[in-house]
């Protein structure tokens, strides 16, 4: 029999059982009085679906009267992110560099210790975590240098992945997930505008450059620039970063959740938002000329449009198509004309050769010399702090250092086959059961679309890891809060809704 609730009041004697009479009811206790009704419990099907299976839901809620229990902590974590990064733009404290750096991703070990309660199992935790346990291991190996860098680095692949602990905590809702958004959205929004401004005006809108990138040399500060049609010679875009083409993450994060507004509201405003900031997106990615992350934003957006297609919600992937696709086009001659030729030649040699040669020419041959060479020499890891920033700041100068240019490379270095095997186990881990919410008849709460919208975005950041090192940096970070965020509010609307709606809209749609 369940127990009375905590904090119900004492019942002086014992209720006897009603057994069954003529209403054919079953063995019953009656509640005690002022007991409340009590949160209905995760049915094992809807378990199974959420990844909650054999987890005590009521005994992980946070106390109630926890500042840091609120839903309102991951928007105030994003603010958070998009204030230390704003700092890096004011040249004043460009000293302080490093300061925000370490602050951005130490603010989400903090969380790990501030916010109360027990920890809901994501479906992806115990690979992540088994990986991170590889990794932990190799501090011990021969050819790790400086262990300060080694600390560091551990901090930061720490700081990216422990969203997953922390944000499940949360009393996260809906609502609070779609503030989440809404503020990644404008601010990335923002910085895709900002990007468009500095090409449209060359010279004017430009922050500070970087004194990591300015460091790496004339040769390299060169191949960042390109000529624009007035015959300027100017950098990428940076958006509202310090760095070359940094406005290509604000147009990625601008064009897939202004996608997911644009197919979930139905008011004007924020519609005519989602629109502007897919347009302002599209010609800002045009003008970074960052071919990997406009890979990466089509494999979101085939996957986004292909589940809608299979989940029979047509008149929606219609409007998606139309709308990015006449975007695409339309956006493509904009950035010609402020661009120039530069604009054509870069994005014209994705077609001037097969999409393997492409691939290989630029980031493939990483790929093979990673398999190939790294992962017979170093098939535990090769020691930690010899990569990235990291190293950068605080390696050890008398040893070699090593070159990451993809996040599999990244794996090999940090814990060999284990890591390079269970880290990716977690992602595609992630993207399954994000597929299996995309197939929720859930229209109230809408996690079927923002299900679909993480389909798009976990097979995105799948596929950047071949080009870049994604789960070293704040992306990386981003995308394990989102997921993490996703799962919290899923399973807060479970046990909050009744049990007869909770299984009509809450349950996956079965063919």
């Amino acid at each position: 029999m369940r127990s009375p609730r905590s904090g119900a009041p004492a019942v002086p004697k014992r209720p006897e059982l009603q057994g069954p009479g003529v209403l054919r009811r079953r063995y019953t206790r009656p509640a005690p009085a002022g007991a409340g009704p009590r949160a209905p419990e995760t049915r094992p099907e809807e378990a199974q679906a959420s990844g909650m299976e054999g987890s005590e839901a009521p005994e992980s809620a946070p106390a109630r009267g926890s500042i840091w229990a609120s839903s309102f902590v991951v928007p105030c974590f994003i603010a958070v992110q998009i204030l230390c990064q704003l700092a890096l733009l004011v040249e004043a404290l460009a000293p302080l560099r490093v300061v925000f750096r370490i602050f951005s991703f130490g603010a989400s070990l903090g969380m790990l210790v501030l916010v109360p309660g027990r920890s809901m199992r994501h479906p992806a935790l115990p690979f992540v975590l088994a990986a991170m346990a590889f990794t932990t291991l190799n501090i011990f190996h021969p050819e790790t240098g400086s262990y300060l860098a080694a600390g560091a680095q551990l901090g930061i692949q720490f700081s990216v992945m422990v969203p997953l602990l922390w944000v499940t905590r949360l009393r996260m809702d809906a609502a609070a997930f779609r503030r989440t958004l809404a503020l990644l959205f404008l601010f990335n929004a923002a910085s895709a505008a900002v990007g468009v401004l500095q090409v449209y005006f060359p010279g004017q809108f430009q922050p500070t450059l970087s004194s990591v990138v300015a460091n790496l040399g004339e040769n390299y500060n060169q191949s960042l620039q390109f000529e624009v049609a007035g015959g300027q010679r100017i950098f990428r875009p940076f958006g509202l970063t310090d760095t070359p083409g940094g406005a290509a993450t604000g147009a990625f994060y601008s064009v897939l959740l202004g996608a997911g507004f644009l197919i979930s509201s139905k008011r004007g405003v924020i519609r005519a938002l989602s629109v502007g900031g897919i347009f302002l997106g599209i010609v800002s990615l045009y003008l970074c000329q960052v071919r990997a992350t406009a890979v990466m934003l089509l494999v979101c957006l085939l996957a986004i449009a292909g589940v809608l297609a299979l989940n029979g919600r047509l008149m929606r992937m219609t409007k998606l198509v139309l709308v990015v696709g006449g975007f695409a086009i339309a956006g493509f001659g904009w950035a010609v004309t402020l661009g120039g030729d530069a604009i054509t030649q870069r994005w014209g040699s994705l077609v001037e050769a097969e999409a393997g040669e492409v691939y290989y020419n630029n980031r493939g041959y990483f790929l093979e010399g990673s398999i190939g060479y790294f992962l017979p020499e170093y098939p535990l890891g090769a020691g930690l702090g010899r990569y990235g920033m990291a190293n950068a700041y605080f390696g050890d100068r008398s040893q070699r250092s090593l070159w990451a240019e993809i996040q599999w490379t990244a794996w090999i270095f940090d814990g060999g086959i284990p890591v390079l095997v269970l880290y990716p186990l977690g992602l595609i881990v992630s993207l399954i059961w994000a597929l299996r919410l995309a197939f929720l008849r859930d229209d109230a709460h809408e996690f079927w679309l923002w299900g679909t919208i993480l389909v798009g975005y976990n097979l995105g950041a799948i596929a950047i890891t071949f080009s870049y090192p994604f789960f070293l940096s704040q992306s990386g970070m981003v995308f394990w809060l989102l997921n993490a965020a996703l799962f919290g509010a899923y399973q807060h609307a479970v046990r909050q809704a009744p049990r007869p709606a909770a299984n009509a809209t809450l349950h996956p749609h079965r063919r």
